[in-house]
């Protein structure tokens, strides 16, 4: 009896994602060669963007230094609430 009611709740939950995936329109070519483009255009962006920020840093080692300081307190801080919230 412990089965069929899995069972059946299983088949409830499975079934309207099922039907849910059988409606869904299949996206246009043009659509998906849009979407790459895009993603294509906002991965070199971000890339381009890194490379600036390496160069900015290694150009300026005291910018660096203050970021690396910074890290290292946010760091401490949240090893600290780990440890006075995680027990």
């Amino acid at each position: 009896m412990k089965k069929i009611c899995l069972g059946i709740i299983a088949l409830m939950i499975l079934f309207p994602v099922i039907s849910f995936a059988q409606s869904m329109p299949q996206a246009p070519a043009s659509w998906v060669a849009f979407q790459k483009e895009e993603n294509a255009k906002r991965a070199a962006f971000f890339k381009e963007m890194k490379d600036y920020r390496e160069a900015f840093l290694n150009a300026n080692p005291d910018a660096k230094a203050y970021l690396d300081e910074l890290r290292a307190n946010a760091k401490a801080r949240m090893d600290a609430w780990r440890a006075a919230h995680h027990k």
